[in-house]
């Protein structure tokens, strides 16, 4: 990858930035990068940092950045924003999870990682990811296994038990063969149990059913992002209740009997819905009846091993001042020739991402 980079060693102005980042002296200001040279800047002024992160305006940006950045690091991680219609209606299937899964499980495991995503993407609320971490479940051909304990423990964490499994997460068991197909990997597995002991843990292919390689160790993320325990459940159910009947005494105060009832009715099928398919409910409108600490992607970054690139317009004078108050963390940001985020959501950037290193670049 050297050789991408080192021409950049031969411009002034590179290296001006590199000093700047080194000496933490930020925001800095770059202009006249265009966008095939968004990458390559990246890439460069990237190098020394465990996670680059970028961030643009949209879904689709986002992934021309992705297929671009494709030529710098082939395990470039795309982390998709949920869009709330579709999202609660379940026409996304698990796609998005699963990708937003994956860039978790590199952060969980702490490997070096490039990341792209949209403003949207880093706003929304999330469990810390030691939460998440907790909810791993780990096992290895030295161990025992329950399986009815086990298959009660992959539904709770979302995973849905099928006749065969044929997609991400689905997981099978047939006497004393459970097959998973984890929502992080790109091919399913499968356990063969000797009672309660492991006896081995195997990939196969989905179409065959052959075996293609043996492990000695299985990690299995949940399916879900969000997966309260029981007792966090009864909690969360008794706050939304009480403030539902809180609101539904307002409306009806004022005579909004329709409005009531539609409140009552939503919270009614969120309640059954939870109670009858728990992990594969989406609790992300309802994350804050059940997670006390919450926090934005953003958040899950050190200061001092992230770097973030910002894909936006070129930000006039007061803008750039308003901007400069996220002095500490590391930031670059590029015009790309349509109108910025409006003002809200720019005071949104600025209470998220206080703290962060940042270099603002910008195309003229």
């Amino acid at each position: 990858m050297k050789t991408f980079t080192m021409p950049l060693m031969e411009l002034k102005e590179f290296i001006e930035i590199r000093d700047n980042i080194r000496m933490k002296s930020l925001p800095v200001q770059v202009t006249g990068c265009i966008d095939s040279q968004k990458c390559h800047l990246i890439q460069g002024l990237g190098e020394g940092f465990r996670y680059r992160v970028i961030v643009t305006y949209n879904d689709l940006k986002a992934k021309e950045i992705y297929e671009d950045y494709r030529l710098y690091d082939k395990e470039v991680l795309l982390y998709p924003a949920k869009d709330i219609i579709f999202y609660s209606a379940d026409i996304h299937g698990n796609a998005i999870v699963r990708d937003r899964l994956k860039v978790l499980r590199r952060l969980i495991e702490k490997k070096e990682a490039t990341i792209i995503l949209t403003l949207d993407g880093g706003m929304d609320r999330l469990l810390p990811l030691q939460m998440v971490k907790e909810r791993i479940l780990t096992v290895n051909t030295a161990s025992t296994l329950k399986l009815t304990q086990f298959s009660e423990d992959l539904i709770h964490l979302g995973y849905e038990r099928q006749a065969q499994v044929e997609s991400p997460g689905d997981f099978a068991v047939r006497g004393g063969i459970v097959d998973i197909f984890p929502l992080t990997e790109d091919a399913p597995y499968r356990i063969e149990l000797w009672g309660d002991e492991i006896d081995s843990i195997r990939t196969f292919d989905v179409s065959s059913q052959r075996s293609i390689e043996q492990v000695e160790e299985l990690v299995i993320y949940p399916a879900a992002e969000i997966i309260p325990d029981e007792a966090r459940l009864r909690a969360g159910i008794k706050k939304l209740d009480a403030e539902e009947k809180q609101y539904n005494k307002a409306l009806r105060d004022q005579f909004k009997t329709e409005e009531a009832a539609r409140i009552h009715q939503i919270v009614q099928e969120f309640k059954d819905n939870l109670e009858s398919y728990q992990g594969s409910v989406v609790l992300e409108s309802y994350i804050n009846y059940f997670f006390e600490q919450t926090m934005s992607f953003f958040q899950y970054f050190d200061n001092e091993d992230t770097i973030f690139f910002l894909d936006g317009r070129v930000i006039s004078f007061p803008d750039r001042r308003m901007l400069s108050m996220v002095t500490r963390k590391r930031w670059v940001c590029w015009r790309i020739g349509i109108p910025f985020w409006s003002v809200p959501w720019r005071l949104r950037i600025i209470s998220m991402l206080r703290g962060t290193n940042m270099i603002l670049l910008f195309r003229q």
